[in-house]
């Protein structure tokens, strides 16, 4: 685990030194790969024994992760995929037998079936600030095969996926292409759709995949929120409904304690804890659906997550809570970045933008790269606008027509969106009751979702979103059939 905390290290070490000094740490691209056992925890634990020492190996940052087919060997499970940037100290010799020590702790049989089941796979992509080539037989200075750029890497869409998101213009140094280039002629060269899914882990070896518009579902334990605030009032009603929602074709439930409808007050850590937790509880016992805790409070994520919750989704984006950031690093699980001014008391008075699109997204950005920092790898994050926090009328209008902009803007990073039932529907429509407004937020979601902007959107009406999203989700597929 405290490779991803030690982040920066050799950064901050390399900047020490001088430009000349034979031991500045170098750049090294690594792809990781598994389909036996528990994947994403075997990558965990890769990392962490990698960056054991300081002075040797540090993370700089992740791909996303994606859920790919087998190749070459196809008569096996499918593989979960990602890469990584690191700086080091290693020689790529020292570096690639490091490599292959924590492979075999790992449990990977080194001179097994070649492109056969494994528990962890890790190669060399490349290496270098200047990504030299470097070819070396097995038995010159090591006992394995040392070829940089790995063999490849051009017709292997699981290798190119998560390289493509971590640096798209780094150059082969021996076909002199950029990997954007090598990923548009894997599909040009092969007339083919691509067929990697992103996807984010989950406790207990589970995953969230994009392979459709997720829709997740609001369950509000509050007595005071806009929409639907006292509808859960007791454990029962609030794990029916969440059941309810469930059968209607929610991916995900998010649970709330705290009402931040603008102009709330914020609730005493206790209250929330008291409406949230039990509820959790009991719906574990009862179903195996994500769960997402909504909270800017660090204690109760951590209690919630204790209770058998997911993914801790904060408004605040961890700017509430001092120790939101470091607590979900320690947490492992995904958390869910929204953007916001100020606080559901203040917000609707900072609501001028220039570019609301371009603010938005940097704001978004700096406060990806804290959650990095402190831990959250970007393979954890999916990333928020926050529709109706501290944004008027046009800059809610403005973030849902260009969401497509947005998230070219954040190179790609998962998405949610939350229009249900917002002030900015009613206006448009003329109906004054929230909960009168699901028609309205149909049409905000189709159009986010038909854009290519939004993975999750975050509804009080399950059953009709789902319908819709499941309907623009077919149009969109069946453009490239």
């Amino acid at each position: 685990d405290n490779f991803f905390h030690r982040k920066h290290a050799v950064n901050t070490i390399s900047k020490s030194k001088s430009s000349d000094d034979s031991s500045k740490p170098v750049r090294a691209i690594l792809a990781l790969g598994g389909n036996v056992g528990d994947t994403y925890e075997a990558f965990v634990r890769a990392l962490s024994a990698l960056g054991q020492d300081d002075d040797q190996c540090s993370l700089v940052r992740t791909s996303f992760l994606y859920k790919t087919r087998p190749m070459y060997v196809t008569e096996q499970p499918d593989f979960l995929n990602g890469a990584v940037e690191v700086e080091t100290n290693l020689d790529s010799h020292s570096l690639l037998l490091r490599i292959k020590e924590i492979e075999a702790k790992l449990g990977r049989q080194l001179f097994g079936e070649r492109n056969g089941p494994r528990p962890i796979d890790i190669d060399i992509l490349f290496y270098g600030d200047r990504n030299e080539a470097i070819i070396e037989p097995t038995g010159v200075t090591t006992p394995h095969d040392l070829k940089v750029p790995h063999a490849k890497i051009q017709e292997r869409e699981f290798v190119l996926a998560p390289l493509n998101d971590l640096d798209k213009s780094i150059t082969h140094p021996i076909m002199g292409k950029t990997v954007k280039e090598l990923f548009s002629d894997l599909f040009d060269e092969d007339s083919q759709d691509m067929s990697a899914e992103r996807t984010i882990p989950l406790p207990r070896n589970r995953f969230l995949t994009f392979n459709e518009t997720i829709v997740m579902g609001i369950l509000n334990t509050t007595p005071d929120s806009f929409s639907d605030g006292g509808q859960a009032s007791t454990i029962d009603c609030a794990v029916d409904k969440a059941m309810q929602l469930i059968q209607d074709g929610a991916g995900i439930i998010d649970i709330g304690g705290e009402s931040t409808r603008p102009g709330a007050k914020e609730v005493m850590i206790e209250d929330e804890l008291n409406r949230t937790i039990p509820v959790i509880k009991k719906l574990r016992e009862a179903s195996d659906i994500p769960i997402s805790i909504d909270t800017r409070h660090s204690k109760v994520a951590r209690a919630a997550i204790e209770a058998g919750a997911d993914i801790v989704n904060d408004v605040s984006g961890g700017t509430f809570d001092p120790d939101m950031l470091s607590t979900v690093a320690d947490l492992r699980v995904p958390f869910v970045i929204m953007h916001m001014r100020g606080t559901p008391e203040t917000m609707q008075s900072m609501t001028q933008y220039d570019d609301v699109v371009m603010e938005v997204a940097s704001s978004l950005q700096e406060q990806s790269k804290r959650a990095e920092m402190a831990g959250i790898p970007r393979w954890l994050q999916i990333l928020d606008p926050g529709l109706g926090f501290a944004k008027d009328f046009y800059g809610n209008l403005a973030l849902v027509r260009e969401i497509e902009r947005l998230r070219d803007l954040l190179c790609g990073a998962p998405l949610m969106l939350g229009p249900s039932r917002k002030g900015f529907i009613g206006k448009i429509t003329g109906v004054e009751k929230p909960e009168d407004r699901d028609f309205g937020t149909i049409g905000a979601c189709a159009v986010a979702v038909s854009r290519g902007g939004s993975n999750i959107v975050r509804v009080h009406n399950v059953k009709a979103v789902k319908h819709a999203m499941m309907v623009v989700d077919a149009i969109r597929s069946s453009d490239s059939k």
